[in-house]
């Protein structure tokens, strides 16, 4: 069935496949070992998963086999699936409504099973987002380098929530497909796939900047091209089709209307931020909360003053190598940014400094590095750089990032599944 896409399709669809099953071992077997060596950690399991939205059956043998891919922010979007937003729940507000109305409408003809319906979405997002970034890449570098990155994409550690009932891989394959679209002039597509984006996470919005930085500096088959001797002049001229970028926006709007009519409040959306303890700043801003928070985690294991940690019964010493970790992540995607720039389209580019720039502007209070390895995930151009740079070194270099790779993200499937931390 596959040779029927062309065969361009099928072999980017086979090595999709190939990655992504390899990777979702995986993350299966270490998330059920987890279960079997360490047990259901029930008492973080209870306070954060109240209605049991991970253990539907209530039998501990078919919950553990789903639990891999149901945790932290999955009951979010499962109690959203179910029963909608509430003005008596505001913190809701917060995830966008894409993903939960996508598994809803899955889980119909599944008898109303909701989490089976998130899975399925996800798994079929991620593998629509990996058989496109391989084709697309394919058809600049040619199918060995596609089948590299595809296969770097597949297997970091944050790429755990490609299985997962969150909105990442959703997320992916929309804003992939949207800054493909550009790239091949079509911007009406760009346009409403970048308005759908933005309907699915907060982030979303923000596609319209690599979209504009396509229009005007890309290297595009079509259009009128002018001659470019100064990068602060654009390349192309502007034409009528530029306003498609503007739909973009009407993703967030519509979900604020929505807001205003299902509980009074149209900012929900930003004002949840505020339940999850999130504040604006500068990137750098960011950064320093966060270089501020390693050295308070020192001094306190040090006694040389007192830094509570984030939740009660937290061990101050993974704290701080919690945020430290964080912090190194930081560096490596900095470190591939500056690797990648010139190696990738400019708009994907800037899209990876977007990718980066925006989690660090929102930091939460006592872990201001929170989540960031997801965030940066779900846009893609970051990981595309590690692949390439992956590919350049040969097999001597993927010989010990693979197995390093999917060494990490086993570790980060335990921590995940037991409760541990949501990276």
């Amino acid at each position: 069935m596959a040779e029927a896409l062309g065969p361009e399709w099928a072999l980017a669809l086979r090595e999709a496949a190939s990655a992504f099953l390899l990777s979702r071992a995986v993350v299966w077997i270490a998330g059920v070992l987890a279960i079997v060596l360490f047990g259901w950690a029930e008492s973080r399991g209870a306070r954060l998963d109240p209605l049991w939205a991970c253990r539907p059956t209530g039998t501990a043998g078919v919950d553990a086999l789903v639990a891999p891919g149901c945790r932290w922010d999955s009951t979010w979007y499962l109690e959203i699936a179910g029963g909608g937003y509430s003005p008596t729940d505001p913190a809701r507000s917060a995830f966008f409504p894409l993903y939960p109305l996508l598994v809803s409408v899955v889980s119909a003809p599944l008898g109303g099973a909701l989490l089976p319906a998130g899975l399925l979405v996800s798994w079929s997002c991620a593998l629509g987002f990996l058989t496109l970034l391989h084709h697309t890449v394919a058809r600049a570098r040619g199918a060995a380098t596609a089948s590299t990155v595809v296969k770097v994409a597949a297997y970091v550690p944050p790429a755990i929530f490609l299985s997962a009932v969150y909105t990442e891989a959703l997320f992916l394959l929309l804003s992939l497909g949207a800054l493909v679209a550009a790239r091949r002039d079509r911007w009406m597509l760009a346009g409403i796939l970048g308005a759908i984006g933005a309907s699915c996470r907060s982030i979303g919005i923000l596609i319209a900047i690599p979209l504009a930085v396509e229009y005007l500096w890309g290297r595009r088959g079509r259009g009128e091209t002018r001659l470019v001797d100064r990068w602060w002049r654009p390349r192309h001229a502007l034409r009528p089709d530029v306003l498609w970028i503007g739909l973009v926006p009407l993703g967030f709007l519509a979900y604020a209307a929505f807001l205003g009519v299902a509980t009074g409040d149209p900012m929900g959306a930003v004002r949840a931020q505020g339940d999850w303890e999130r504040h604006f700043l500068t990137p750098i801003g960011g950064l320093l909360a966060a270089v501020g928070v390693v050295v308070g985690r020192i001094g306190d294991l040090a006694g040389l003053w007192y830094m509570a940690p984030l939740a009660p019964g937290q061990v101050p010493a993974l704290a701080l190598t919690r945020d430290v970790v964080l912090l190194l992540f930081v560096g490596a995607a900095l470190a591939v940014l500056w690797w990648g720039r010139g190696r990738v389209p400019v708009s994907w580019w800037i899209w990876g400094v977007v990718s980066l720039a925006y989690p660090l502007s929102v930091p939460s209070f006592q872990q201001p590095l929170m989540s960031l390895p997801r965030f940066t995930m779900a846009c893609f151009p970051i990981v595309v750089m590690l692949g390439l740079w992956a590919h350049r070194g040969g097999a001597k270099r993927w010989r010990w990032l693979a197995p390093t790779l999917l060494g990490l993200q086993a570790a980060w499937a335990v921590l995940f599944v037991t409760w541990t931390w949501a990276p």
